[in-house]
């Protein structure tokens, strides 16, 4: 169930994060999760929306440097909770040899859990494994359906 995941390179000052976000706004896709890293003299972009797809078209054609790398772009989502808290996630990872590159939070909240957006070294692995062991994977239509 990975999720493919938008990153786009924006100039690192005012308002550019304001024109990228417009143009997801303007066709009215939903972000369901958002990650900004600072870089320097420009910044990376991480989001989650409803139709990855269309969102990549509409920043290229607003001109916008996406990130196109396979390692960009298919991302877990996973939901946190009480009985699987993040130090055991992380456990259970870290045990089985995989990396988390980076993780983000969401907009994505159901009864106390909250939906983590990660990037493990090896998605397919990372998903197997937690879904073997009680954690819930989420895929872009759970996002969509639990989104508020």
């Amino acid at each position: 169930m990975p999720i493919k995941q938008v990153s786009v390179f924006l100039d690192n000052r005012p308002g550019s994060l304001f024109e990228s976000m417009s143009q997801l706004d303007n066709s009215q896709l939903k972000i369901f999760a958002l990650s900004i890293a600072d870089a320097g003299e420009f910044g990376l972009v991480r989001l989650i929306t409803e139709e990855p797809e269309k969102a990549c078209m509409l920043l290229e054609e607003a001109g916008f440097n996406l990130a196109k790398s396979k390692k960009n772009t298919e991302v877990t989502a996973i939901f946190s909770s009480e009985q699987n808290h993040l130090s055991k996630i992380t456990k259970l990872l870290g045990d089985s040899g995989i990396n988390i590159e980076y993780a983000y939070s969401s907009a994505v909240h159901v009864d106390g859990r909250v939906a983590l957006i990660m990037r493990p070294s090896n998605v397919e692995k990372a998903e197997q494994l937690l879904q073997a062991n009680g954690v819930t994977v989420l895929s872009l239509s759970d996002i969509k359906k639990h989104f508020k």
